[in-house]
């Protein structure tokens, strides 16, 4: 055997144990077709990357990838499978290569046709295999339904305006930002069709507001708003102190309307009965912990959906909502150096990826050329 493919076995050896039992099970079928270790580790990262998007989006109630169950695959609809596509398709994302190498390093990747190709095919193959090749101790299969089977792998290369057109739906434009927050604080209520649900959300709805206004008005990531502490609010001047990706130091901005939503939730904080050393700006109680503590990243990203399934727009999304703010933003100010600086980019060209918002400018430039 080759260093390389000593490494690479070495590497597998290390890594598999911290995936699903059932993506060990296909790798070991794998292993038994002769795919060499380069091959089954290419796999693991593609799988790594859709388990973790699953978690990102609230389609597994799993805080970690090796929990998530065989009903969450199960219950995959090919429109999600499909959003997934687009979330490939739709903008640079960065891939963490401490799945499987350096934790200290990163990649920014635009995936091509061929790549979003690769990555829809590794999670073809899982699927047949825990739907057709795999059986439990019962001999019936893993997986009673795949999805994956439903999806073709022709994927064409979407244009910018292209893009813009598929991902408009996915995201708040214009006057539904503030819609959706005032949704949350007075119209949810009558979606809610038990007393106990009215009563979590009473309990809730000043907090959930705020916190949905603060990243819609400012443009904030999830682990940001929920890193906050009070001391970290800047109320005069509108700004938060934030440690960015990267630990830098930063101090954005957030809009007065969102400032109102905040003030008034500050001002109820104390009924969740924080500790006094609790310094927390948004805070959750559970039955194991009854006083205020922090809120978790998936409890946000969980009301968030729950909230965005009930306003009709199930695809919205933590991510989408900072997604919003940013197509908004160049909407209003046309300066993607401004924006770069709000939401802590180091480079230009991650900013440029709300560029769709062009769309509406070349329908204008095109109206004054007829």
């Amino acid at each position: 055997m080759s260093v390389t493919k000593q490494r690479d076995a070495l590497q597998l050896l290390q890594t598999v144990g911290s995936y699903p039992w059932y993506v060990e099970k296909f790798i070991e079928h794998k292993k038994s077709k002769k795919n060499s270790p380069s091959t089954l580790l290419g796999y693991l990262r593609d799988f790594s990357f859709f388990f973790r998007w699953m978690m990102t989006e609230g389609l597994s109630t799993a805080t970690d990838m090796k929990d998530i169950p065989l009903n969450d695959l199960n219950d995959l609809k090919k429109e999600t499978v499909e959003s997934y596509i687009l979330y490939l398709q739709e903008s640079h994302l960065y891939e963490r290569s401490a799945l499987l190498s350096n934790p200290t390093k990163s990649a920014k990747k635009e995936y091509s046709d061929r790549t979003i190709s690769r990555k829809i095919s590794s999670l073809k193959s899982l699927f047949h295999y825990l739907s057709a090749l795999a059986e439990d101790e019962n001999g019936e299969s893993y997986l009673t339904r795949n999805v994956l089977a439903k999806i073709e792998l022709e994927i064409t290369e979407l244009t910018p305006l292209a893009r813009a057109h598929a991902i408009r739906a996915k995201i708040l434009i214009d006057d539904e930002i503030y819609q959706f927050v005032d949704f949350v604080y007075n119209g949810y209520l009558a979606h809610c069709d038990t007393e106990k649900k009215k009563q979590y959300h009473m309990q809730n709805r000043d907090r959930d507001t705020a916190l949905i206004a603060m990243i819609l008005s400012g443009g904030f990531r999830v682990s940001e708003i929920v890193s906050l502490d009070l001391s970290d609010i800047i109320m005069e001047k509108n700004q938060l102190k934030l440690i960015r990706k990267g630990k830098k130091e930063d101090a954005p901005f957030f809009s007065d309307w969102g400032k109102e939503y905040l003030a008034k939730y500050l001002q109820l904080r104390d009924k969740y009965n924080p500790e006094p050393q609790e310094d927390a700006v948004f805070l959750a109680v559970s039955p194991s912990n009854p006083n205020g503590h922090r809120i978790e990243v998936r409890s946000v990203q969980k009301l968030v959906k729950k909230y965005a399934k009930a306003f009709g727009i199930p695809d919205l999304s933590v991510h989408k909502l900072r997604h919003s703010f940013a197509t908004q933003f160049l909407r209003l100010n046309p300066d993607p150096h401004q924006l770069q600086a709000q939401l802590g980019h180091s480079k230009i060209e991650t900013t440029m990826q709300y560029a769709h918002v062009l769309e509406d400018a070349l329908g204008k430039a095109v109206n004054r050329t007829t």
